[in-house]
């Protein structure tokens, strides 16, 4: 019994006569490009052939055959790529030797291909400083098509190299940095608060990374001091010893005493157990600026806190205390509006500036600070307009020792007279009070 369908071999059969028409329009329009064709190795099977120039290459005759003319390409337009490239590498050639006179850089031609397949002639080349490399005329240009600055590899990398370990020395010196150790391509260092990094020059990328910011706890711990300052115009104080997220809560202080979560994404908000009119204004202002030490339990360490509160500034400096804080050197109440904020910008300004490092947040600094505290305090009041200041506003001496460790975590009050002088008598009855 036979069958009527088809074997896979009939359709071979059947197909060949196809494959063989294709085949002659693909001889047709290698002779019409002017070309010899070499061994055939079918439709897709790569085909040697050399061009009316003489150059050899290989083709697939489905792709000769699948462009939008069936019967061949145009001869003006030749499908060998060193006929098509002969004016670019003449071009090419020519900026070559133009940059490499100008960079004092010998060429010698070799026999070699060049990669591109172009036609280019690669050169043997030594620069002024003794490198040897090979080069083509691509290689003479940049990115935007202009003559390279520099032709040679090595010379090229040292250049971009020495940007980049000046642009490192500028960024150190300006952010206070210290070099740990060098490299060939790189640096470790360590930021002024401590924090090791690696400035890498190898590439492009990595010198645009050296910048002023490339610290970023410095960046968190910015971010943190500007979230403390939002909220102390809130009448809020953050309890946080560092920064955690934008949307993560932060331990919290209204100036009613309520304790809470203050988001910095949602500091708007203020207080949840607040009534929401409460933040329209009337929230009492910073009218306090104290300077309290001693032995942070948080840290552990020996610890110096300058801060401004509201009021008599109780409730704030219990808390400190609580927290190991019970020395208090300083407390000036009744300071005017804005006074006492402006005071606070000033000293943590001037401890950054002098070098001093934060133990914790932003306002922790190391009991050996206590000192440049006074002292930048005493320097903001002297150089207040309107007032008549003595030349030392701020006697330290005279209050550094002044309170004894309290037995219990009750918050010690100093005389506002003896911390600070004034010779204006419009303004002492203000801060007495």
């Amino acid at each position: 019994m036979t069958s009527d369908q088809q074997e896979p071999w009939d359709v071979s059969t059947e197909a060949a006569a196809h494959i063989n028409a294709l085949m002659d329009l693909f001889r047709e329009a290698c002779k019409r490009q002017g070309w010899k064709l070499g061994g055939e190795r079918g439709l897709i099977g790569w085909t040697d052939v050399s061009c009316s120039a003489g150059h050899e290459f290989s083709v697939r005759a489905w792709d000769l055959l699948s462009v939008r003319k069936p019967f061949g390409v145009d001869p003006s337009e030749p499908w060998c790529r060193k006929c098509r490239s002969v004016g670019w590498v003449a071009e090419c050639l020519a900026v070559l030797k133009s940059v490499a006179e100008a960079q004092g850089v010998n060429l010698t031609a070799t026999d070699e291909d060049d990669e591109s397949k172009e036609g280019h002639v690669v050169f043997a080349a030594e620069c002024s400083q003794g490198h040897h490399f090979r080069t083509t005329g691509p290689n003479a240009r940049g990115w935007h098509g202009d003559p390279v600055d520099v032709l040679c590899p090595d010379c090229r990398q040292a250049a971009a190299f020495a940007k980049g370990f000046a642009k490192a020395e500028a960024v150190i010196r300006e952010t206070r940095s210290t070099v740990v150790k060098e490299y060939r391509n790189a640096l470790d260092i360590r930021c002024r608060r401590g924090h090791p990094h690696t400035f890498r020059v190898d590439g492009r990328m990595e010198r645009e990374a050296i910048r002023p910011d490339f610290c970023g706890a410095c960046r968190k711990l910015a971010k943190f001091r500007e979230f403390s300052e939002r909220a102390k115009d809130l009448g809020i104080t953050v309890l946080e010893s560092q920064w955690i997220a934008a949307s993560r809560a932060h331990q919290a202080v209204c100036f009613a005493g309520h304790d809470f979560g203050l988001v910095p994404n949602k500091v708007k908000r203020g207080c949840p157990q607040c009534p929401r009119g409460m933040y329209g204004g009337s929230a009492p202002p910073h009218d306090v600026y104290y300077v309290v030490s001693g032995l942070d339990t948080t840290t552990g360490n020996e610890t110096v806190k300058p801060g401004i509160s509201s009021a008599s500034g109780y409730n704030r400096l219990r808390q400190h205390a609580e927290d190991g804080l019970t020395t208090q050197h300083l407390r000036i109440q009744g300071m005017p509006l804005g006074m006492a904020r402006a005071l606070e910008r000033f000293v943590l300004d001037g401890l950054d500036s002098e070098g001093w490092l934060t133990t914790r947040g932003v306002e922790y600094f190391p009991v050996a600070a206590l000192r440049d505290v006074m002292d930048l305090a005493g320097e903001w009041f002297t150089d207040q307009s309107g007032l008549s200041p003595r030349p030392i506003v701020v006697d330290a001496s005279d209050v550094y020792n002044a309170i004894e460790v309290p037995a219990t975590l009750d918050v010690v009050d100093i005389d506002v007279d003896t911390a600070v002088v004034f010779d204006s008598d419009d303004t002492r009855p203000s801060l007495a009070s």
